[in-house]
């Protein structure tokens, strides 16, 4: 009887009144214990700090068993661990999606607007550095976010501070590189590059231009002794960098701020006779199109000075400046037409932009130390030629994307904005504008904003020239088209400034645009420094994202 007493024990210690349950985690299935069933991770193994090996399939999703689990058990010292553990996490997954977008992004892009050395800095030695770089790694992700608050269409006020703090946590990096130079100069500059696109992606191009300053003084940095074995800026580098001068220059003409000081760039010589490709018409271009609009931010200074000393110098200036657009493009089109071999879809789709850009620059170069509205209307062929150039290649590189179109350098934004604002025939400007509305984001140069902006000021323009004509003929009948030779110098309209992009609570934006138009030209050019000459006011435009 005493040997069997034990076993008497032992069966009246086995508990028969626990529920068993085929749904418990793992981890507590295997310790034999009762698992409280919290989803998504069972709260007893954290109390435990094991590791929650998940559920078996079709346990239920019951919500209610978080809420009564022994949340009051844990003290606020494990609470914080939790949380902190659990917030580290969420952070990091979100820079990683964030770095892997910007690279994805970047490496896209319209066909035929990035060349080879564009290529290479962009899917190549972006990647690489983002990988592998802290100051880059915080940058990329800083695009990356910013690029998908705003392409992305995740307009909430969430997205929008995860936007900025990561700026901010990316700037106070790169503050630590820029003393240290940890790496050489090419990660801050790459890392201030990438800054300047986040910034810009949101309208916010004075904050962009601060960290391409920042992006023209890496380059500037002499490489220090612990890093002389890197490899140096090459020319590559340097003609990527040049595509980000024009892009300030064209996009800031006679305003602030100016075009920055230029890099050392080899004169803008053309080699005739030599076979002519599309990357040598690439170079060639950017080099002419850097000085041309390094020219125009200081031209534009003079435009209705028309007694300056300075004039006669400038006017030599323009004659060259016109002479060797002029020169590129006939030796494009010449060289192309005696060419027996077959282009590319994306070679043709580049050499149309470039032809684009070329004759924007050239009607650019070619009006502007003049300070009459009317000198636009002689190059109607040119600006109906370019619009027909982008039309034509935004038909090759019509198809299905992944990601929205966005490229830091220039493209056919700034010529298509230009044509509609300057060129002032209807049918050609309407064109223009929806040509604007299928294109991406090119640097400071936004599709919808442009576009919108150009729409405010033809329709003020228009509509100021329909009230004029219906009041003086006395006739509610109307022409429905515009001729350039109908509109005179007293109807057309001298400036459109964007001076605000403004967001409403809802992610909807609004953009306000500045007008201008003189009274009386012939008084304005004896005395240019009356701002009585001019009448400016503001246009509220809704922005329609395409």
């Amino acid at each position: 009887m005493a040997e069997e007493a034990p076993q008497s024990i032992a069966k009246s210690k086995t508990r028969t009144n626990v529920r068993q349950s085929k749904f418990g985690c793992f981890t507590c299935r295997l310790r034999r214990v009762k698992c409280d069933e919290a989803k998504p991770i069972c709260w007893r193994c954290q109390k435990s700090r094991r590791k929650c090996q998940g559920y078996p399939v079709g346990a239920p999703s019951d919500p209610q068993s978080r809420r009564e689990a022994p949340v009051a058990s844990f003290s606020p010292d494990e609470l914080g661990k939790i949380i902190s553990s659990s917030t580290s996490l969420k952070r990091n997954q979100d820079k990683g999606r964030w770095q892997a977008l910007a690279c994805t992004a970047l490496a896209e892009g319209f066909v035929g607007m990035k060349s080879g050395p564009d290529l290479a800095f962009w899917t190549r030695m972006i990647p690489q550095l983002a990988h592998s770089i802290p100051c880059v790694i915080e940058a990329a992700a800083a695009f990356g976010a910013s690029y998908e608050h705003q392409m992305l269409r995740r307009r909430n006020r969430s997205s929008k501070f995860l936007a900025l703090k990561q700026i901010t946590t990316a700037v106070k990096r790169l503050q630590d590189d820029v003393v240290l130079l940890p790496s050489g100069p090419l990660p801050v500059f790459a890392a201030c590059v990438l800054l300047a696109c986040a910034e810009t992606i949101g309208h916010r191009n004075t904050d962009a231009l601060l960290h391409l300053r920042g992006a023209f003084a890496a380059m500037s940095l002499e490489q220090a002794p612990a890093t002389k074995d890197l490899t140096p800026w090459n020319e590559d580098t340097s003609y990527t960098f040049q595509k980000f001068d024009i892009q300030i220059a064209s996009y800031s003409t006679g305003l602030i701020p100016p075009i920055l000081p230029s890099l050392n760039i080899e004169k803008t010589h053309i080699v005739h006779g030599t076979p002519v490709t599309v990357a040598m018409a690439d170079r060639t271009l950017i080099r002419i199109l850097h000085t041309c609009y390094r020219f125009t931010s200081e031209a534009a200074k003079y435009k209705y000075r028309v007694k300056a000393t300075q004039r006669s110098y400038l006017m030599l200036e323009q004659y060259r400046h016109i002479a060797n657009l002029t020169n590129w493009l006939s030796w494009y089109r010449r060289g192309c037409s005696n060419s027996s071999l077959k282009i590319s879809d994306t070679d043709r789709s580049q050499g149309l932009v470039l032809q684009a850009q070329c004759l924007s620059a050239l009607i650019c170069v070619s009006t502007i130390l003049n300070p009459y509205e009317t000198a636009y209307d002689q190059y109607a062929g040119q600006f109906q030629e370019l619009v027909e150039h982008v039309e034509q290649a935004l038909a090759v590189s019509k198809g299905p994307r992944s990601l929205p179109i966005f490229i830091p350098e220039i493209g056919v934004i700034q010529p298509l904005f230009f044509t509609a604002i300057n060129y002032r025939h209807s049918r050609w400007r309407s064109k223009a504008i929806s040509l604007l509305r299928r294109c991406g984001r090119e640097g400071p140069w936004c599709n919808y904003v442009e576009a919108a902006t150009a729409e405010a000021f033809v329709r003020a323009e228009e509509g100021a020239y329909f009230a004029s004509v219906r009041q003086a003929s006395q006739t509610t009948e109307m022409a429905c088209e515009i001729l350039p030779e109908k509109l005179l110098e007293k109807d057309r309209f001298s400036g459109c400034t964007l001076l605000e992009i403004m967001e409403n609570s809802d992610g909807s934006e609004k953009a306000l645009v500045k007008l201008t138009k003189c009274k009386d030209m012939d008084t304005l050019l004896a005395n240019p420094d009356d701002s009585s000459n001019w009448v400016s006011w503001h246009e509220t435009c809704e922005l329609v994202l395409d």
